[in-house]
């Protein structure tokens, strides 16, 4: 027989689960974004990966609330330099691509 403790226990997991399948989705879907973005851009995305930076509350349109999401990634121009980029979801929907073309975060020095 179930006690309420096991059922308590039991929706806990579930939700933990049905969680991280959604993080997962979106992550997986960042990184597609970015591998669009960077070839597009004739750059190299490094480490084949995006992280989660940010996650945050906001409104749509009509004032409901949203989560919002921000995964970053690392993208170079020559090999030897690296540029930060990220892809932003409001909700399902994607609201920015960005690759950072300014000043690298890091670079290697040829010798």
């Amino acid at each position: 027989m179930w006690t309420l403790g096991d059922v308590f226990i039991l929706i806990l997991v579930l939700a933990a689960v049905g969680l991280w399948v959604q993080h997962d989705r979106f992550r997986r879907r960042a990184l597609s974004l970015a591998r669009q973005a960077t070839d597009k851009a004739d750059v190299q995305l490094l480490d084949q990966s995006v992280s989660l930076r940010r996650v945050g509350l906001g409104r749509d349109d009509r004032g409901w609330p949203l989560i919002t999401r921000r995964f970053g990634f690392d993208f170079s121009r020559s090999g030897f330099d690296r540029y930060r980029g990220h892809v932003d979801f409001r909700g399902q929907h994607v609201s920015e691509v960005e690759l950072d073309l300014g000043d690298p975060h890091w670079r290697h020095e040829k010798n």
